[in-house]
C-alpha cells in the first residue's frame, strides 16, 4: 500500500517533528530541513489535541500531519522511484513510490495521506498556507 512515512514516538520523548523528519529519512533517504515543515495538524481546532485520530472508537493513536516546504532536485527525486530502504533489523522492507500530488489520492488507501491532502487543501482554501509552483 502506499502511504506516508511514519514512526512511533517511543524514543524520541514526544518529538512530533523530529521523528517525523527521522522516519522520512530512514524511510526514503530524504534529508529534510526541519524548518520547511508546516504542521497541518497545528490548523486544526485546539479542542482536538491537534492532532488526527484515525480510528477514535478502535483505539486512542493519535498522529501528526506535516507538509514540508523545501525543494529537492529533480534527479534526486527520480533516483527515489523504485528505491528499497528502511531499517531491515526492525523488519521494515521499503520501497519508495513518487506519485504526483494530482494523482495521489486515487492511488492510496492510507488514510494519513488522505488526511494530509485534506488538511492541505482546506489550509490552502483559507489562506492558511500559499500555493508554490
Amino acid at each position: 500500500m502506499l502511504e506516508l512515512p511514519a514512526g512511533m514516538l517511543d524514543d524520541d520523548k514526544g518529538d512530533i517533528v523530529g521523528t517525523a523528519v527521522r522516519e522520512v529519512q530512514e524511510e526514503t533517504g530524504l534529508h529534510l530541513n526541519i524548518d520547511d515543515l508546516v504542521d497541518l495538524t497545528a490548523f486544526l481546532d485546539t479542542s482536538t489535541g491537534n492532532q488526527v485520530f484515525p480510528s477514535p472508537g478502535g483505539c486512542d493513536e493519535g498522529i501528526g500531519l506535516f507538509l514540508y516546504r523545501g525543494s529537492v532536485d529533480k534527479e534526486i527525486i527520480r533516483q527515489l522511484q523504485g528505491k528499497e530502504t528502511g531499517l531491515r533489523d526492525h523488519g521494515e522492507l521499503i520501497q519508495v513510490h513518487v506519485v504526483p500530488y494530482r494523482d495521489l489520492w486515487r492511488k492510496t488507501a492510507d488514510a494519513k495521506v488522505l488526511t494530509a491532502i485534506a488538511l492541505y487543501e482546506m489550509a490552502k482554501r483559507d489562506g492558511l498556507i500559499r500555493h508554490r509552483d
